[in-house]
């Protein structure tokens, strides 16, 4: 399966990906809730001529999948493909859903 990131730019020749509400919307629009009770895997392209693909935006679409999975099962689960900027974005958004989930997850003292 295939998660073509071109496939919800607005308007279509945007250079930006961001705002967690924009994510969200990402992340109904291609059923991630679905895809991650699912045993498929996905490869999420990510596209070229992309200036940005923001932090808010990736944690927005894929927070609750890197929570659900944790890092490494959500790395073999969802494969990025794009330039090497877009990789640094997502593996800062990974590190950060983990230690959301972290905080998140301590009982109140």
């Amino acid at each position: 399966m295939t998660l073509d990131l071109n496939e919800i730019r607005l308007p279509r020749d945007s250079r930006f990906l961001s705002g967690r509400p924009s994510g969200e919307n990402a992340r109904r629009y291609f059923k991630l809730d679905s895809l991650d009770n699912s045993d498929d895997k996905a490869e999420v392209s990510v596209p070229d001529d992309l200036y940005a693909l923001n932090l808010s935006f990736f944690l927005g679409m894929f927070g609750p999948s890197v929570r659900k999975y944790g890092s490494e099962e959500f790395r073999r689960k969802y494969v990025f493909k794009g330039r090497a900027i877009h990789q640094k974005t997502v593996d800062e958004g990974i590190s950060r859903a983990v230690a959301e989930a972290t905080i998140f997850s301590q009982p109140e003292p």
